[in-house]
């Protein structure tokens, strides 16, 4: 139970990000040394309630070497753990059992996010500000991706790539419900933003679905790589935020694919032809209602 409580429960939370944020070797060691005295505190608790003639007898001898094998033991463990939240679930597990080993088609939702005037912020901040900012900002996306049943597909400069399995309408709406969620939680730490950074990062982002080949690429670094129309056109659509002034673009092949809740409305913003393609496509600007 409380190693439980800590790895599905504090350590997702909002008082878990210190540990999250650790570097690698720091994060895997400090887990390790929380779980040593996890288990001390369980085994001295127990054998005084439950053993405690033996407990009495053998003193702390049993404990420290029962606690020293489970700190050992669990450093493989964390190390596997922090692989994992660093290539991501999904992703690991289908490396491991080879899902992608062959070209699998899939239908999916890709959102492209970019934080908005990253060039001056650059040149004020420099470059270790802004890699500063905009980790922060990364962080504060990626719960939103997880409530939401997504995935952090890659980030690429200032640019997270998230995807979706396309279902149901209903779990289709789910790519607006995180694109708001990282707008309010953005917005309710605007003020630990200005004081480190003197901005608040301002994001465009583009939504669009449809159908992908997924593979892996590569040889001695190997990842799970998405092929298709889909994936440009959901980064074009992004492109055109900042040229039609809104934060939030959809195509209208998603929309159509989605129960629009009705906390949210959408307004058109016309027909527009997107780099690369052929014909013109109908995009959506997505707002609270």
């Amino acid at each position: 139970l409380l190693l439980g409580a800590l790895e599905f429960l504090y350590l997702p939370s909002a008082a878990g990000r210190w540990l999250r944020a650790a570097p690698f070797v720091t994060s895997v060691l400090l887990r390790a040394v929380i779980v040593a005295v996890l288990i001390f505190i369980g085994l001295v608790a127990a054998n005084m309630v439950f053993a405690p003639g033996r407990f009495a007898a053998e003193g702390l001898r049993i404990v420290v070497r029962d606690v020293a094998s489970a700190f050992v033991l669990f450093i493989p463990v964390f190390f596997f753990l922090q692989v994992r939240r660093i290539v991501g679930g999904r992703v690991l597990r289908n490396f491991i059992f080879g899902r992608y080993h062959r070209p699998v088609r899939e239908a999916r939702i890709f959102m492209f996010t970019d934080i908005a005037n990253s060039t001056p912020l650059s040149q004020r901040l420099g470059d270790e500000g802004v890699h500063a900012m905009i980790n922060r900002f990364f962080f504060d996306l990626s719960e939103p991706v997880a409530r939401t049943g997504g995935e952090i597909h890659r980030f690429i400069g200032d640019e997270a790539v998230v995807t979706w399995p396309l279902r149901s309408p209903e779990q289709n709406a789910r790519c607006l419900d995180c694109y708001f969620m990282i707008l309010d939680r953005t917005q309710a730490r605007a003020a630990d933003y200005e004081r480190d950074f003197g901005a608040v990062p301002e994001f465009r982002t583009g939504l669009h679905g449809g159908p992908v080949v997924a593979g892996e690429c590569g040889d001695e670094k190997q990842e799970i790589v998405y092929f298709g129309d889909t994936v440009n056109t959901a980064s074009r659509i992004q492109g055109q935020c900042k040229e039609l002034g809104a934060p939030l673009l959809v195509s209208r092949e998603l929309l159509e694919q989605m129960e629009l809740p009705g906390r949210y409305r959408a307004e058109t913003m016309g027909n527009v032809l997107l780099r690369g393609r052929d014909s013109e496509m109908e995009l959506f600007r997505i707002e609270r209602a």
